[in-house]
């Protein structure tokens, strides 16, 4: 049981990688960069949920009966506002010292926006991308160790993995980095996929609020 679980892991985090660069440069050039991100992440999103369907049911009984719970939502609520702090003071101190860290890919989102129907790239970004990359940097990289030192060497691995899949230069590291470390130690919280997904999700949708709004 345990073999075939690790096969699932490695399969959802290949399949990720295969799939985003793979099919996005046979895409490239047929349909525009806008259209190949949706239709990549449109590939993506019922097959790695099909690759982890058995643990996902489990899964979600498990977060149903913690979505029963006040304290659920007002942690929810808690770790947004802090993710949101630690970030606007991470830019505020980069545009003081001159660090262009903004990343370009919220240049592609708006460029997206224009092409692709907007409703569909917000379904892309708050439902799309948390459910798949929350199941591959949290569930598969991580899973549920019981080892302490298993815990925080697959921490490290899931925060440098996710953080870099989004990045075009250098120091957008950093931008990400913040967010990355939110969403990793609440799914730690639980070791319950849908957790970070719902967190991503809100994190999501007030950066596309912002985005819409002109705020980034």
């Amino acid at each position: 049981m345990i073999r075939v679980v690790n096969l699932k892991r490695i399969l959802a985090i290949a399949s990720f990688y295969l799939i985003n660069f793979g099919l996005w440069e046979l895409l490239k050039g047929y349909i525009g960069p806008e259209w190949d991100s949706f239709l990549v992440y449109v590939i993506l999103f019922p097959l790695i949920i099909a690759i982890f369907w058995k643990e996902i049911r489990s899964e979600w009984k498990e977060f149903s009966s913690i979505l029963k719970t006040k304290s659920f939502f007002v942690k929810l609520l808690v770790w947004l506002i802090l993710d949101l702090l630690l970030t606007g003071l991470l830019l505020w101190g980069s545009s003081y010292f001159g660090w262009d860290i903004l990343p370009q890919n919220n240049d592609s989102v708006k460029e997206q926006m224009t092409v692709v129907p907007t409703y569909l790239t917000v379904i892309q970004g708050c439902i799309f991308a948390p459910v798949i990359e929350e199941l591959v940097f949290r569930y598969a990289i991580i899973g549920k160790p019981k080892n302490a030192v298993a815990q925080v060497l697959l921490f490290l691995v899931s925060v440098v993995m996710f953080d870099c899949i989004h990045i075009v230069r250098p120091l957008e590291f950093f931008y990400y980095l913040i967010p990355a470390l939110f969403l990793t130690s609440f799914y730690m919280t639980k070791k319950n996929p849908f957790i970070s997904m719902s967190l991503h999700s809100v994190i999501n949708i007030v950066g596309y609020i912002s985005l819409i709004v002109g705020v980034l």
